[in-house]
């Protein structure tokens, strides 16, 4: 089983770097849409591999990105070149989360979860992390006909001036990416900052 798994993972890092489809994902999707299965894995899906394999599919694509910014209500809107895209989603592959980097800090749940057509893998920490890991949750969202990457979501916090910063980076395969930046303040509640979309597929 765990050559399987192993194989899987590298087939979704090929397709994510060469292919025009979306990634398929590695794990056997579950049937039961209630019962969450949490089990000790020796590496997880490669977040960081797929989301370079879209960067590299979206600059091979003839289109003009969009960057929309909204703060305070306000949005504002720029056409980019693709070369002015990618380092502006630095975000989203730093840190890495590879297949087995990881596995010390954080533990893999997957459910089947009707309502949103999806198997979701939910990867929360299992130990006290360290201040240089900026990582805090991730989730993975797989379609369970198709078995392909349909979303991921990371949440980050970072230390900066203004305190204690949480992000919320969400990518939609082949469709765009958002980044959402909250000041968590010391009553224990957020401040939205600011709301980052990068749009290159307008057909939804």
């Amino acid at each position: 089983m765990k050559k399987i798994f192993f194989s899987a993972i590298i087939i979704v890092v090929l397709k994510g770097c060469t292919s025009h489809n979306t990634a398929t994902t590695p794990v056997a999707l579950q049937q039961d849409s209630t019962n969450a299965t949490e089990i000790k894995k020796d590496s997880f899906f490669p977040v960081t591999s797929f989301i370079k394999g879209q960067m590299i599919l979206m600059g091979s694509l003839p289109v003009t990105p969009l960057h929309t910014v909204t703060i305070n209500n306000k949005t504002d809107s720029v056409w980019l070149k693709k070369a002015e895209l990618i380092p502006l989603l630095a975000d989203f592959i730093s840190p890495e989360i590879k297949e087995t980097n990881l596995i010390n800090y954080f533990k893999e749940t997957s459910f089947n979860d009707l309502t949103l057509n999806s198997v979701t893998m939910t990867y929360d920490p299992v130990t006290v992390l360290p201040d240089s890991l900026s990582l805090r949750h991730w989730d993975v969202y797989v379609n369970p006909e198709s078995g392909n990457v349909e979303k991921v979501y990371i949440v980050k916090q970072l230390k900066k001036k203004e305190g204690l910063i949480t992000q919320q980076l969400t990518w939609k395969t082949n469709k765009w990416a958002l980044i959402t930046t909250l000041l968590n303040k010391p009553n224990d509640s957020t401040q939205l900052l600011k709301e980052e979309k990068f749009i290159w597929n307008f057909n939804e």
